[in-house]
């Protein structure tokens, strides 16, 4: 249940800013609106304002449109005062344009409300248990190095690394890396991310053979912890000799384990320890779980005030905007493979995990789509808002419009590839469910 309503209200609220931009532009330069519609098929909900707008919310949320006042629809609309078709080129252009940049003032929106409500969070880009005969490993990585630079970019944290993850998927040379080692020494590792590029769906950091690094933070007074010797910054690299591959695999051991003795294999400064220690027993909804009494370490936070949070939104904005850009551009070259193109079901999965975690990831996901969505409009491909801006220009540059036999041409190729493209996103949504 969880996940349809995130998808609904995910899809409603970026499409409803993306028409909302189109709409606003539309009314400024004088054009009649007939239309407003959030979704598709079977009308819902509607009403009609004072201005003769009928706003209407649809059963199929995939979608929604803004409906002017056009004699390409309506032959006797044609010098009709407020007719869309009839308005300079200029403002066309402009009337289109203005859906994508909606798009992109949300996410900004959402952003600064991140940054200045939450900050900026995230798990230092330390490595943990390194997969044998990975590409990580045979670029070198150990468990203990922290990620501080990727290609030109400078990392503290794991997101902006699988940010340049994504930047180089599909480029022949491998991703240079600087990290510094658990002795203090500066290391270069060149990462060969083919792997990865053979399967995209998966999980970057597991398709490489790199793990987030289990990393202790505060250790309570008289918990089995202490006694046995954890210390804030340790780095827990195996437990009863098995690699330990993040926290939450960490957590659950411990948690199944109650007062039974244990062994952690644990890095600090450079050297491995071995550290004995049992969970003690503590009752919840009338089970036993163990407890060992230890924080999640390894974090940073930034907090910013109202201004601040402008400059850090606008930097994250273009961060994902390159992102979003980047695997189009390698789709369309050939450099990712069009397998991972994700439709509607797959929206829908990643927006009720997003939910699930909490309002701040929700939000951070309902921003990246609200940029995908405003970057893909931009194409210039017809049908899309960027395909009309294009043909705009073209006019404002010739003095004339293009002709009615052309712009059906290319709107029919435009709604081939649209129609194409949304058809193999959901064959890959289903393939993914049934394989």
């Amino acid at each position: 249940m969880l996940t349809v309503l995130a998808f609904v209200v995910t899809i409603v609220i970026i499409v409803a800013f993306h028409e909302w931009g189109h709409f606003l532009a539309m009314r400024a330069f004088g054009v009649r609106v007939l239309t407003f519609s959030v979704g598709f098929g079977p009308k819902i909900l509607r009403f009609t304002d004072k201005k003769g707008t009928q706003w209407v919310i649809s059963a199929i949320p995939l979608g929604g449109y803004v409906k002017p006042l056009d004699c390409r629809d309506d032959e006797t609309a044609a010098d009709t005062p407020g007719e869309f078709s009839g308005k300079p080129a200029w403002q066309r252009v402009i009337t289109y344009a203005a859906g994508p940049v909606f798009n992109f003032i949300l996410a900004l929106l959402i952003y600064w409300s991140l940054m200045f409500g939450y900050g900026q969070n995230d798990l230092l880009a330390i490595s943990g248990p390194v997969t044998p005969a990975s590409a990580a490993a045979q670029a070198g990585f150990e468990p203990g190095d922290r990620i501080i630079a990727a290609g030109d970019a400078e990392i503290q944290g794991w997101s902006p690394f699988i940010s340049q993850l994504i930047l180089h998927l599909g480029e022949k040379p491998p991703l240079d890396v600087t990290v510094v080692t658990p002795s203090g020494a500066r290391a270069e590792r060149a990462l060969d991310l083919s792997a990865w590029a053979a399967d995209a769906e998966k999980d970057p950091l597991a398709a490489l053979g790199l793990h987030q690094a289990v990393v202790i933070g505060e250790v309570m007074d008289d918990s089995p912890a202490q006694q046995a010797g954890f210390r804030r910054g340790d780095q827990v690299v195996s437990l009863n000799g098995e690699p330990v591959d993040g926290w939450g695999p960490w957590q659950q051991a411990i948690m199944d384990n109650p007062r039974t003795a244990m062994q952690a294999g644990v890095l600090r400064d450079g050297e491995t320890l071995t550290l004995t220690f049992t969970p003690k027993s503590v009752a919840h909804d009338g089970k036993q779980y163990g407890q060992l009494g230890v924080a999640l370490g390894g974090l940073y936070q930034r907090e910013f005030g109202p201004v601040q949070a402008v400059s850090a939104a606008l930097g994250r904005f273009g961060e994902q905007t390159t992102v979003v850009w980047a695997s189009l551009v390698k789709l369309v070259t050939g450099k990712l493979s069009l397998d991972n193109l994700g439709g509607p079901i797959t929206i829908a999965q990643v927006a009720g995990e997003s939910a699930s975690v909490g309002l701040a990831s929700f939000l951070a996901l309902l921003a990246y789509l609200s940029i995908t969505l405003g970057v893909i409009n931009l194409l210039p491909v017809p049908m899309l808002d960027g395909g009309w801006i294009f043909f705009g220009i073209i006019e404002m540059i010739r003095g004339r419009s293009l002709s009615e036999r052309f712009l059906l041409a290319a709107q029919g190729i435009g709604m081939t590839l649209v129609i194409s493209f949304m058809l193999l996103a959901i064959y890959n949504d289903l393939v993914r469910q049934f394989s």
